[in-house]
């Protein structure tokens, strides 16, 4: 057995092809094993729903730093009705991915915190969501959306952008690409966008000049600005979209539009701030672009995504996520622009 284990640690295999530990040298709880290391990270895959039996997608990721080879078997505590267990061998030594896959089913929604132990514990968090279809009409559709959480910051969202049909398969899914808002304003039409493909959209409805003195315009076109504040509503108001109890807030009931620093908190959360961070996370994010208030075409689909938030940045603007391929970061500007909502539950 020992040469066999030094041939393998000369081929390095990946640590997911070593064979499983034997039942009898099985724990209860943690690590029972000839192997030693220390666990670095913990990643937590997946989406967990109540009522909802886990499946190979639920997972734990370890980054564990192999001090010696040999056989280990690695469990979680049991919480909210499920836990997190691999056995196998490590065949060499140094840092390598350890996958832990999860077993039984939620039971209710919430935060469960786990932990694992190879030496020293690692300890982690899993936001168990609702198993519930979310349903909202709008552009002559009838939209059904699920929650989604980030087991980072521990915030729950919808799982794709409002007027989506399905969650984003890629960044450039013109599927998931969803409505286009003004900032401020219901969904009242002028959101509307007809995806042809990934780098083309055109607005449902129609357009107007004419700016509204009111918070609901009474009408579902786009409203085009060419005069300073730049805004579809003249006087401003800068209290459309704060809180679930936003004037306009276009979120289905318990969701609202985030606010900057929620925004800022996400991104930071991504293995990367650009486009790939932003779809590899657990929401999916995709790549919209915008509206332009001038001429109330589409731009950089495909290229560009650009999140509003429910934050002032100052008496003529508004700030938004912007998503590129180099970043992803809070920016400011004006409300007649449209950019794409995620909503947050409240």
């Amino acid at each position: 057995m020992l040469v066999a284990c030094l041939f393998l640690a000369g081929c390095k295999k990946e640590v997911e092809e070593i064979q499983p530990v034997p039942e009898e040298t099985q724990s209860d709880v943690g690590l029972k094993a000839t192997a030693t290391g220390k666990i670095m990270s913990a990643v937590v895959n997946g989406t967990y729903r109540t009522d909802l039996r886990l499946n190979l997608t639920n997972t734990i990721t370890l980054k564990v730093n192999v001090y010696t080879i040999g056989y280990y078997t690695l469990i979680s505590n049991t919480a909210n009705g499920i836990a997190f267990t691999k056995s196998g061998m490590f065949t060499f030594k140094g840092i390598q991915d350890v996958t832990l896959y999860g077993n039984g089913t939620p039971l209710i929604t919430g935060v469960n915190s786990y932990s694992v132990s190879l030496g020293t514990g690692i300890a982690f968090n899993v936001v168990t969501v609702k198993n519930t279809p979310i349903v909202q009409s709008s552009c002559n559709n009838s939209y059904t959306y699920y929650e989604v959480a980030n087991h980072k910051t521990l915030k729950v969202w919808l799982d794709r952008n409002l007027g989506a049909s399905q969650v984003a398969t890629s960044a450039i899914d013109f599927l998931s690409y969803g409505s286009l808002f003004q900032w401020g304003r219901l969904s009242d039409g002028h959101q509307c966008i007809v995806w042809t493909n990934a780098n083309t959209g055109v607005g449902l409805n129609g357009t107007t000049s004419a700016t509204s003195s009111s918070n609901t315009p009474g009408h579902s076109l786009f409203i085009k600005s060419s005069a300073t504040p730049w805004d579809w509503r003249v006087p401003q108001n800068h209290s459309l979209w704060q809180g679930n109890s936003a004037l306009n807030n276009p979120c289905p009931s318990g969701y609202r539009v985030p606010t900057a620093t929620e925004m800022n908190t996400e991104a930071t959360s991504w293995n990367s701030k650009n486009i790939t961070g932003a779809y590899g996370s657990s929401l999916k994010w995709a790549v919209a672009g915008y509206r332009e208030f001038y001429d109330a075409t589409v731009y950089e689909a495909g290229s560009t995504g650009a999140y509003w938030t429910s934050t002032i940045a100052n008496t003529t603007k508004a700030t938004f996520l912007e998503i590129s391929t180099s970043s992803a970061l809070t920016v400011s500007d004006f409300r007649a622009e449209a950019y794409s909502v995620r909503c947050i539950k409240e």
